[in-house]
């Protein structure tokens, strides 16, 4: 288990007398696993809220003909504890424990553009203000990350070409979208929290920007030669477009 996964099994009382004591112990001496503990503990996001597009989104009638032998499919969230939407979630969001972001998908569904904006959305609902005003400040980490996330994603990415005015960057971090590398350069905006930019790797060619709202966020997005773009966050759509076409202007000319 995942350190996140092990803190829930605990929580939802699924661990043996053994298990228990050494969560309790870990508590004791890892002061980061005693955070994160506290956090999951206390922690009033709903995954089944968070979620519930993806199961909407299942395409049960292939599974149903799919079986090996007769049986009825059924589409009820309730069905799932706790602990399945959190794996789901680990799958899907990646975590703090440092998975990958994932989405079961066919290889059809998975090809769709609108797709890895939705699995975005479904990550990005998980993230409070407290997900990113904990990170580390030090422009040393955070120059290392950019520079990570710009070599994999073959973009001049620049600290300075990042910044946002009046809105802090936080994290740049890569992710995994359909076995591709998916980079996420996180913000926190005082007032409305936190912010994303993300790019993939594409082939469909330039777009210009477009919007939409999913999952009480707004998102723009676009598309270079070579990759996709998205800012996605709770600030109102033309904000968040202004935010847009300032990190477009210093990402014109890559890709």
């Amino acid at each position: 288990m995942s350190a996140d996964e092990l803190i829930v099994a605990y929580l939802d009382d699924e661990l043996d007398a053994a298990a228990k004591l050494a969560v309790e112990d870990r508590l004791n001496r890892d002061s980061a696993f005693s955070e994160r503990f506290e956090f999951l503990a206390s922690n009033s996001v709903s995954m089944r809220a968070a979620f519930t597009a993806l199961l909407d989104e299942a395409p049960v009638e292939r599974m149903k003909s799919n079986l090996s032998a007769p049986g009825e499919i059924k589409q009820n969230a309730a069905l799932l504890d706790r602990r399945r939407f959190f794996a789901a979630a680990c799958l899907i969001a990646g975590a703090v424990a440092g998975g990958g972001l994932v989405r079961l998908l066919s290889s059809g569904e998975a090809a769709s553009s609108q797709n890895w904006r939705a699995v975005v959305a479904d990550y990005m609902q998980l993230y409070s203000a407290d997900t990113l005003s904990n990170l580390s400040d030090d422009p040393a980490v955070k120059a290392d990350q950019i520079a990570r996330v710009a070599s994999v994603m073959e973009l001049p990415l620049t600290t300075q070409g990042l910044m946002i005015s009046g809105i802090p960057f936080k994290r740049a971090q890569l992710l995994t979208f359909n076995k591709k590398p998916l980079a996420q350069i996180a913000y926190l905006d005082p007032k409305y929290g936190p912010i994303a930019l993300c790019v993939t790797h594409t082939s469909a060619g330039k777009t210009d920007f477009q919007k939409e709202e999913r999952l009480g966020m707004n998102i723009i997005f676009w598309a270079s030669a070579d990759h996709s773009f998205m800012v996605i966050g709770r600030n109102p759509p033309d904000q968040l477009e202004e935010i847009a076409g300032q990190l477009q202007r210093s990402l014109n000319g890559l890709g």
